[in-house]
């Protein structure tokens, strides 16, 4: 019910489902904010981020006399041109199938012109960088193996 009311008065501190200790730095919190909200944050001055993170570290801590951080590092996903947003998640009506389309060469296995690689085409492991690696990987050999029979029945001519 919180979550909701927080959504309907546009409050994105409702949808920040955790802050974590970056490991090594124990002076330092991750935070990550999700959904539509992601988007209200990347339009927020620092300072207003600041003082929401504040509020959810007294209300989940208990905690009232926490300060408010004196600094942030972030990087506005949704405005990136590069990315326009983060990684990549199945939609409800995705199937395990789908993946495999995407790794499929176009136009065809024997004229492999165009393959996509990246985190959001490997079936197990997608939204994570080693998801991303082993799709480049996969794909990076179809390659190898094109060229190489490509080579052979040059020679065999």
């Amino acid at each position: 019910q919180e979550m909701d009311e927080g959504r309907q008065k546009n409050d994105w501190t409702t949808s920040v489902p955790g802050m974590n200790e970056v490991d090594g730095h124990s002076n330092v919190l991750c935070m990550w904010v999700c959904g539509e909200a992601a988007q209200q944050v990347d339009n927020l001055q620092e300072n207003d981020i600041l003082k929401g993170a504040s509020l959810l570290l007294r209300k989940f801590t208990g905690d009232p006399e926490i300060s408010t951080p004196n600094r942030i590092t972030r990087h506005a996903w949704m405005k990136d041109p590069l990315c326009m947003g983060t990684w990549s998640y199945p939609s409800l009506h995705s199937k395990h199938e789908d993946y495999f389309e995407l790794m499929k060469p176009l136009p065809s296995e024997d004229n492999p012109r165009l393959l996509l690689a990246g985190e959001h085409t490997h079936p197990t492991y997608w939204s994570f960088m080693h998801g991303a690696r082993l799709s480049g990987i996969e794909q990076a050999e179809k390659i190898i193996k094109f060229v190489e029979q490509k080579q052979l029945l040059q020679y065999n001519l």
